[in-house]
């Protein structure tokens, strides 16, 4: 049996009823526009969580930077003075290690911040507002992520014409099938491994070396802790990115302006290999990619809210 089925997109009034908005700056945003993590620098204790949803719970809890420089002052060895060669060792040991020590600890603060606000995050976020279920129940379709611009400009090469335009969108990425409903989880959990430890002769010998060792292992660590953040930042910056570019796309469909993806399911009784069986196979195909729609004949008016001036 075969079958082509034009997935139709939700109505507007039903999808905005979905999401959560509030009116900003006088334009229509989601809570995906405005959540923050705020994640507080250590203290000493451990940050506390929400329910029991602990994913970070087994095991100790990276040092802090106190214990982790203590620590890592271990050397005890004894030269006559600290030459340049040996201070670059030093300077390259220290930088690395503590950078990842910095690194680590940061990430797990953020790690438990965003236990902490799991259930804000995932009411921002909820990716079941935006995906839809395929024909057949063989597992969902990710709406294609657009991304929309005003007030554009482009000048060609030779700077012989300029084009502008009062709004621009883009298809930053073509809808797909999986088999699972993303969460923010995909996006923000960062990944936590230990530092590994340099070898003891790239650990400071006397008192001198130990000073160079230990303004370093400041240094390192800022920088790692800056990473770490940063880190946060851009995964961040793609999950809002993707899920109002999801919800974009369903804005646009709705108005007319993007003509939606297709997908074709085709099912068999069984199918089989010499050393596997299928019974009541579906198979389950994208087949025309979303395009925009070129004549504003067909277009509507896209629903955004605006204040009165």
């Amino acid at each position: 049996m075969r079958a082509r089925v034009i997935l139709a997109m939700l109505a507007a009034s039903t999808m905005l009823a979905g999401c959560q908005t509030t009116k900003v700056g006088g334009s229509e945003k989601t809570l995906a526009d405005d959540i923050q993590i705020n994640v507080p620098a250590h203290t000493g204790g451990p940050l506390p969580l929400a329910g029991n949803n602990d994913l970070l719970a087994k095991g100790p809890a990276p040092l802090d930077y106190a214990s982790f420089s203590k620590r890592a002052r271990s050397g005890k060895y004894a030269t006559t003075e600290v030459e340049k060669i040996r201070h670059e060792v030093l300077r390259d040991a220290a930088t690395a290690y503590a950078s990842q020590a910095g690194y680590y600890r940061r990430a797990y603060d953020i790690m438990r911040q965003l236990e902490v606000e799991s259930g804000r995050l995932s009411e921002a976020f909820n990716f079941n507002r935006v995906v839809y279920v395929t024909p057949k129940e063989a597992g969902f379709v990710i709406p294609p992520i657009v991304t929309r611009g005003t007030s554009a400009l482009q000048i060609n090469d030779t700077g012989t014409q300029s084009v502008a335009a009062d709004e621009y969108y883009r298809i930053e990425q073509p809808g797909r099938l999986v088999g699972v409903v993303p969460t923010w989880r995909d996006y923000l959990v960062m990944a936590l491994e230990q530092p590994n430890e340099p070898d003891i002769e790239f650990l400071p010998q006397d008192d001198d070396e130990r000073k160079i060792f230990d303004a370093y292992l400041a240094e390192g660590w800022k920088v790692g802790e800056g990473m770490a953040d940063d880190a946060l930042k851009a995964a961040m910056n793609d999950l809002r990115r993707d899920y109002l570019g999801m919800v974009e796309y369903r804005r646009l469909v709705d108005a007319g302006l993007i003509k939606e993806l297709a997908v074709r399911w085709d099912q068999r009784r069984a199918s089989s290999a010499p050393n596997e069986l299928f019974i009541g196979e579906r198979t389950v195909r994208i087949v025309d990619a979303a395009t925009f729609v070129r004549d504003p004949k067909q277009w509507k008016p896209v629903t955004r809210k605006f204040e009165s001036p």
